[in-house]
């Protein structure tokens, strides 16, 4: 049976998500691969753990365990991921890596370069593609540059004056704005800022997470998302597009932990226009394709109600939670998360 590295964890503040993202993808790849589950703490170690798989959401760190040395290495030097046990590297013989990381250290392209380094082949987007998808202001550029529209956005670098501040706001088309942590994931360290002072509580709360801040237009409209699987070079299909509505004035946090759809309802599928449907989808592969993506990520767009479609973010690595967007689209469509999973890994090892 084939040797699946699952890689979950992480240094970011979705430390979390991922391990919920973890513990599903590991229901859905059971009986299907011998899985090698691969933890990474908050501070950043690297754990093989070999306990119980209901242990991933939970205090897994604490037992069960061994470090994980990382030889880089290809070709006639191989490299690859180790076990450190009684002061001897014993190889982790994996065939194939599946990170199920989000936000930074995870889904920037800090691993994917990791493995790479080691030879370690992974399934998802590339070092590049993660990197850019992970950068709001970047990824924004390359989605203008294949012609889609996304919010005006400034960004602000820690340390910026209060003139600095006033400006990019103005940029943007005045209040209100949503000021961002450009490097992070999830809606974490997100705010709408509707006045000065408000705005001032946002950069801080973003600045706390990143010292790079993505200052952004305020689409009014609703968001919608596409599940995209594939690349270039063999094509692209989704699962069925999503719409978000949103109660109480607020804005979409999926990661609300206790509750996460306290504040939002998800449609699935969607009830767009068949006409705009069309346009959301060509939007979403456009940009899948002009970010580079390969294997699997999840495009947000936003439809304004003159049914123009608007760029917002990619997630590389899509949450894969049981409440996640990105397994519901693709159930919807008639794929369950261990299938579309299983493909993207045989075309891995293809």
């Amino acid at each position: 049976m084939k040797k699946v590295a699952i890689i979950f964890g992480g240094i970011s503040t979705e430390h979390d998500i991922s391990c919920k993202s973890a513990e599903n993808v590991i229901k859905a790849l059971d009986g299907r691969y011998e899985l090698v589950l691969i933890g990474i703490t908050r501070e950043g170690e690297w754990l093989h753990y070999a306990g119980d798989v209901a242990d991933v959401t939970g205090a897994w760190e604490t037992h069960d365990v061994t470090p994980v040395a990382l030889v880089p290495g290809c070709g006639r030097t191989p490299g690859g991921l180790f076990s450190l046990r009684d002061g001897r590297l014993e190889r982790l013989d994996v065939d194939v890596a599946l990170p199920v990381m989000h936000g930074q250290g995870g889904e920037d392209g800090t691993l994917q370069g990791t493995l790479e380094t080691c030879g370690v082949p992974y399934v998802g987007c590339g070092v590049l593609a993660s990197a850019v998808c992970m950068d709001k202001d970047a990824s924004h550029r390359l989605a203008a540059a294949a012609g889609v529209r996304s919010p005006k956005c400034e960004v602000l670098y820690r340390g910026a004056s209060e003139a600095e501040g006033q400006a990019a706001v103005e940029a943007c088309g005045g209040f209100p704005v949503f000021v961002k942590p450009a490097r992070g994931g999830s809606s974490i360290g997100v705010s709408k800022a509707s006045d000065q002072a408000s705005f001032r509580e946002a950069l801080d709360a973003a600045f706390a997470l990143d010292p790079k801040v993505a200052v952004e237009e305020a689409i009014v409209g609703d968001e919608v998302g596409c599940a995209v699987v594939g690349d270039a070079t063999h094509g692209v299909r989704m699962g069925e597009v999503d719409r978000i509505v949103v109660s109480g004035g607020g804005f979409f946090r999926i990661h609300l932990e206790k509750n996460p759809g306290q504040n939002t309802e998800l449609r699935c599928p969607s009830d767009l226009p068949a006409d705009v449907l069309a346009r959301v989808r060509e939007v979403g592969e456009r940009v899948y394709l002009a970010l580079g993506c390969e294997g699997f990520a999840r495009v947000d767009l936003f439809v304004t109600p003159e049914g123009e479609v608007v760029f917002n973010e990619v997630n590389s690595t899509p949450g894969l939670t049981c409440y996640s967007r990105f397994p519901q689209m693709m159930r919807v469509a008639g794929h369950e998360l261990g299938d579309v999973l299983e493909e993207l890994i045989e075309a891995k090892l293809a």
